[in-house]
């Protein structure tokens, strides 16, 4: 049983026509992968992990080592994106203004992001004092990052949880706009996750 059981959107709808070329970002050992690839999609997919993109590559899938703020992808060419809790570990606004390059007008992106929830939860019912920390480190982040512009020094840093309007404001500014935003249960008031359909407009 994990501590996220309710949480997390089990049934989640990760569907993009058959023939799309869709890139998974964060991609991992490459398991969403194989599923969206047996959609019958062109499916790619990026990570700063050499041993999982090793692990891809062993099943045969197409990978590359690539960070979310500059991918080494060309203007308007792919018809989804799918970014699971990759957001926190970036530069949020970087990530998306990069998500509006290259994806089609008419793309989709399947977007879950960590809300405040999610870090609140640690901070408060975390098992020890490291994960209780980390919680409240990456709460303290973000507040940080909101009033100054900068993140805290080091690990401290690492970690930002996602709020639906900077998302949105971020989606303004990138040619993207919010389709559909799903309920979830929450922590406190707080979102734990985030989904988010969005779209690449015509412009």
């Amino acid at each position: 049983m994990s501590e996220w059981d309710g949480y997390i959107l089990e049934d989640l709808a990760i569907d993009f026509p058959p023939g799309s070329t869709v890139l998974d970002v964060g991609c991992g050992e490459g398991l969403q992968m194989a599923a969206i690839a047996a959609q019958g999609c062109n499916v790619i997919g990026m990570d700063i992990d050499l041993a999982s993109l090793d692990r891809c590559r062993e099943k045969g899938l197409n990978v590359f080592k690539s960070v979310g703020e500059k991918t080494p992808i060309a203007d308007v060419i792919l018809d989804g994106i799918i970014c699971k809790v990759v957001l926190p570990y970036t530069d949020e606004e970087k990530v998306i203004a990069e998500f509006g390059r290259i994806l089609k007008p008419g793309g989709t992106i399947i977007l879950v992001s960590h809300g405040a929830g999610y870090y609140l939860s640690y901070a408060m019912r975390g098992d020890s004092l490291k994960t209780r920390f980390y919680g409240l480190r990456s709460l303290a982040n973000t507040w940080f990052r909101i009033l100054s512009g900068q993140r805290l020094p080091g690990f401290l840093g690492d970690t930002i949880y996602q709020s639906r309007s900077r998302l949105a404001k971020y989606f303004r500014s990138s040619v993207l706009e919010l389709e559909k935003d799903l309920p979830s249960k929450e922590f406190l008031g707080f979102p734990v996750f985030i989904y988010q359909r969005v779209l690449r407009n015509g412009r």
